[in-house]
């Protein structure tokens, strides 16, 4: 919704457009979470964060599952398509890739992580082309601000679930002698993290925002980095947990800073 708001720019913002494309794109990922569930049931059985899970618990059948999943998605699709055929071919895409692409490959190895911040990074791609009715430069750069935001983020989370993950036989990050390669995780943090900076500025060379937004989406994007670097320097929960908690704050201010950025300029 963020990246449909920045896209708008100052053009008046009809909010039943913003509730129609965030309905849209929760039906749409709700459709692929459900089906994730339905693929990985057994797996999630054997990992304390998802053994309660609605599916792994018995709680819901596959069959009503695959149920749901079938309206969702024909309920998220319909409704991106109220906008224009990309944010439709977009969402058809996310769930495709979500579900039938990243889950099978998580059991492969960690580029599992890179395929899945695809899909993880579209919201910000079809929410510039609700906007703007095609794919644009703006909606490429920040669909890669989101995708290089993902890895240090789930790299962090990686980190702290790596017993559990490993327990269910997922390699969603490198291992060295049966033990997470946080050296490896540390480096890739980091070089995701100056990646960002950037990108931060390329939407004020785009018209998109002010330079002032710019140059605060750049603060965060160092503070950021600040967190990625001590996670590289001494790899453990508590620095993991901080570039975590972090990066749950850097897209949203990010995002609402350009969109402010833009009604000011």
């Amino acid at each position: 919704m963020l990246a449909y708001l920045v896209a708008l720019g100052a053009v008046g913002v009809s909010w039943w457009a913003v509730m129609v494309l965030t309905m849209g794109g929760f039906l749409t990922t709700a459709a692929a979470n459900i089906l994730n569930e339905v693929l990985e049931k057994d797996y999630d059985r054997q990992m304390a964060r998802t053994a309660n899970r609605p599916l792994a618990e018995g709680r819901l059948n596959t069959s009503d599952a695959l149920l749901l999943a079938g309206f969702s998605s024909i309920g998220g699709i319909t409704l991106l398509a109220l906008f224009n055929p990309w944010t439709a071919f977009l969402g058809m895409v996310s769930l495709i890739s979500y579900a039938f692409v990243y889950t099978p490959l998580k059991r492969v190895g960690p580029v599992a992580v890179l395929v899945g911040a695809i899909p993880g990074a579209l919201p910000a791609l079809i929410g510039c082309a609700a906007a703007e009715g095609q794919i644009t430069l703006l909606g490429i750069t920040l669909f890669a601000v989101q995708f290089f935001w993902q890895l240090p983020h789930f790299y962090a989370i990686g980190y702290l679930g790596f017993a559990d993950y490993r327990k269910a036989g997922f390699k969603l990050v490198p291992e060295r002698n049966e033990k997470v390669a946080a050296g490896i995780l540390g480096r890739d943090a980091v070089i995701s993290t100056l990646v960002l900076l950037p990108l931060s500025v390329v939407p004020y060379f785009l018209g998109a925002t002010s330079w002032w937004a710019a140059a605060l989406v750049v603060i965060l994007g160092l503070v950021f980095l600040w967190f990625a670097w001590a996670f590289r320097s001494a790899p453990a929960r508590k620095t993991a947990l901080g570039m975590m908690f972090f990066s749950f704050a850097y897209l949203p201010l990010a995002f609402t800073i350009y969109w402010v950025g833009r009604q000011l300029l």
